[in-house]
């Protein structure tokens, strides 16, 4: 097959031979654009010619712009995940388009390297072996320089058919050499590639955030259900282990021979209370607390008095000792009454709650001696409701504690609504005296 066909001069070219009217210059003007002409349309068709292989990878480029463009419109729109199987298939035609554009180069290299090596050992036919180049590069310089001494060597006056054919030869190769279509191919399917698994990839990332946000929206609200079951068990087990405590009260009670001597000594503690009680009321202030409650022991009394002769004795740390526990509060009247009203388990599981809370962290916040002092809200005489120094949904373990340290002392955990509040845990006074 041959790669270049010899054809005649074109018909413009010979008018200009028989056009008697042209000057000089004029003639040589249109002979030149003539001649050009005719050259452009040899390098047109060549390039056609060298081009018709590359039909499949502008339609594989066409094909991945306009699957970037439905990416990015899916992104505004919400992302359609059946696209994934179309991104599969057209990375799959891509990468046999590459692969077919490789092998066009090395095709393509080697017609180079032939076309040089010809036009090398034409113009050098005395050397018995040639020089072996390592790249294309090489190759078409050294030929381009044999072309050059070929020029030069040339005589005028030699065959008209041979130096057309060398000519038309030279421009052939010329345009061979010059000619680098696939790998220009394989750089624009690379960077086209390059930027569409960046956007399948940025908005693939888009939707695991949204997915993982909505997971993260049900978990929260299956927590809150989960807290307002604990919750419910919570005042159920409260209620539960009040009607033991006055099933065991009433079964002491029944087995106790000694019935009548337990009633007597009530009544007599009956009236003496009554007595103390007329002779406390009898004084304006000895038996009242700052909010107006009554205070039943001498220790809270005293207290009291203290803080109504000094202000600043608010700041001294006392030491409420009681069932072998000692819990620090600071001076407060009716703080120390309602730690009077706690039983023995409720005082056991405050001084607990006290030690965990400050091996929770925070220890410079309300700690005495590296123990933590109590801390209270003033909400009435059968309310104590003792705030927390760290938050319990920071930490698991602690929470858990803080738990089970709740359900011994009766008491409910009412988390803060925001970042400025404080975790509480809230008992109420009124349900023992209601059970005795």
């Amino acid at each position: 097959m041959k790669l270049v066909e010899v054809i005649q001069p074109a018909p413009e070219v010979i008018r200009l031979f028989l056009e008697p009217d042209l000057q000089a210059e004029d003639f040589g003007f249109a002979l030149l654009h003539s001649l050009g002409q005719e050259k452009a349309g040899n390098f047109g068709k060549v390039n056609a010619y060298l081009e018709s292989s590359l039909g499949d990878s502008y339609r594989t480029l066409e094909d991945v712009g306009n699957f970037q463009l439905l990416l990015e419109r899916s992104a505004r729109g919400g992302f359609d995940w059946r696209v994934e199987a179309e991104y599969a298939d057209l990375k799959a035609k891509a990468q046999n388009t590459l692969v077919d554009l490789h092998r066009s180069k090395i095709r393509l290299n080697d017609l180079k390297v032939a076309l040089c090596r010809f036009i090398i050992a034409y113009e050098s036919p005395s050397k018995t072996t040639a020089r072996v180049y390592n790249s294309v590069e090489e190759w078409m310089d050294a030929a381009a320089l044999a072309e050059m001494r070929l020029t030069r060597s040339m005589p005028p006056d030699g065959d008209r058919n041979l130096q057309r054919l060398l000519a038309l030869f030279m421009t052939f190769r010329s345009i061979v050499c010059s000619y680098d279509g696939p790998a220009i191919c394989i750089r624009q399917i690379e960077n086209a590639l390059a930027s569409l698994d960046a956007i399948y990839e940025k908005i693939r990332l888009e939707m695991e955030v949204l997915k993982a946000t909505r997971k993260l929206v049900e978990t929260r609200q299956e927590l809150s259900t989960a807290k307002n079951n604990l919750t419910s068990l919570q005042n159920q087990l409260q209620e539960k282990m009040t009607k033991e405590e006055q099933l065991a009260r009433l079964m002491a009670l029944q087995d106790n021979s000694s019935l009548p001597q337990i009633v007597i000594i009530g009544l007599c503690l009956v009236i003496l209370s009554g007595l103390l009680g007329y002779f406390l009321m009898s004084k304006t202030d000895g038996g009242k607390g700052a909010g107006g409650e009554i205070l039943s022991r001498n220790s809270c009394r005293e207290i009291d008095r203290q803080l109504q002769q000094s202000p600043r004795y608010k700041s001294q740390v006392l030491i409420f000792r009681k069932f072998a526990r000692d819990i620090y509060f600071r001076a407060n009247a009716m703080t120390c009454e309602k730690l009077h009203r706690l039983d023995s388990v409720q005082i056991a599981s405050l001084a607990g709650l006290l030690a965990a809370d400050y091996e929770a962290g925070n220890q410079a916040v309300a700690s005495y001696g590296g123990n933590r002092v109590l801390q209270v809200k003033d909400v009435g005489i059968n309310k104590l409701v003792v705030k927390l120094s760290n938050r319990t949904s920071e930490d698991l373990q602690y929470k858990v504690k803080v738990l089970e340290i709740a359900t011994l002392m009766r008491a409910i955990l009412d988390p803060g609504k925001s970042g400025l509040e404080e975790d509480l845990l809230i008992v109420d006074l009124a349900v023992p005296a209601a059970a005795s």
